[in-house]
């Protein structure tokens, strides 16, 4: 059987859970990529995304057998994984309280001489708070059209759209300073 799209793909594995997951490394392959990146730069650290990554493909396995079209499947994964790092986030702020030691800013130096234009735009998104950061990413980085991004992020689409906007004025305004 020839699978046509992604549709055709989940009805394939929810048939087969959750004895047979064959199927369910071709649904979720293509997205590892994407998911690996936005966790990463949205938690800034390589360990923590990894981990999150591995608890959203773990959930997604879990809970497939009950997934309703209300969202495309690749919001649906971005919304597991985008709750997965505020769980990461709240669990690291326990830490820190916990532990008693003060949390280390994101520096941020630009060398205009150095530096190509990509890592320069990578660089302002890092100084992003983590929701503007978190909207950047799912637009640029995956791709998510945004009610996708409204949906995961829990905001009106009215919201995203105007906190896009004022995140471009602003990241333009810095760029165009440096």
């Amino acid at each position: 059987m020839t699978i046509k799209n992604e549709r055709e793909l989940v009805v394939l594995v929810q048939e087969n859970l959750p004895y047979d997951t064959r199927h369910f490394q071709q649904l979720i392959g293509p997205y590892l990529p994407k998911l690996k990146g936005y966790c990463s730069q949205l938690l800034k650290n390589n360990a923590d995304a990894e981990d999150v990554v591995q608890e959203t493909i773990i959930k997604v396995l879990s809970h497939l057998k009950n997934f309703k079209w209300t969202v495309s499947f690749q919001a649906w994964l971005f919304k597991i994984a985008h709750n997965e790092c505020i769980n990461k986030l709240r669990e690291r702020q326990k830490d820190f309280y916990r532990d008693e030691e003060k949390l280390e800013e994101p520096s941020v130096s630009i060398d205009n001489g150095n530096d190509d234009f990509e890592q320069i735009i990578q660089d302002l998104i890092e100084t992003l708070n983590f929701t503007d950061r978190n909207i950047m990413l799912l637009r640029y980085r995956t791709g998510l059209e945004f009610q996708e991004i409204a949906d995961i992020s829990d905001m009106k689409l009215s919201a995203v759209k105007m906190r896009h906007k004022r995140i471009i004025d602003a990241l333009s305004e810095q760029l165009a300073e440096q």
